[in-house]
């Protein structure tokens, strides 16, 4: 099971409902991975940053994961599915 944490960007320019996002993933990776929001110290297989545009650049380097998965649009679920599932 692939350990994976999330960040929202700030939100200033969202264009679809990050939150819903969020969880179309969760419940389409549940058989391979499992979800937590980012803890000091701890090593995930998988950050998953979801931004509400393409304008931010930040990747949030101070969480240690070994892929950062990016989606900054609704139609990039599908993407972001298949590549977390790939890591499986």
């Amino acid at each position: 099971m692939l350990r994976c944490t999330v960040k929202f960007c700030g939100g200033c320019n969202p264009r679809y409902d990050r939150g819903e996002a969020y969880q179309t993933v969760r419940t389409s990776l549940a058989d391979v991975a499992s979800f937590s929001y980012p803890e000091d110290g701890v090593h995930y297989d998988v950050l998953l940053i979801i931004r509400g545009c393409t304008g931010c650049p930040y990747l949030y380097e101070e969480i240690d994961a070994d892929h950062r998965v990016i989606m900054d649009s609704a139609d990039g679920i599908p993407e972001a599915i298949e590549t977390i599932r790939q890591f499986a």
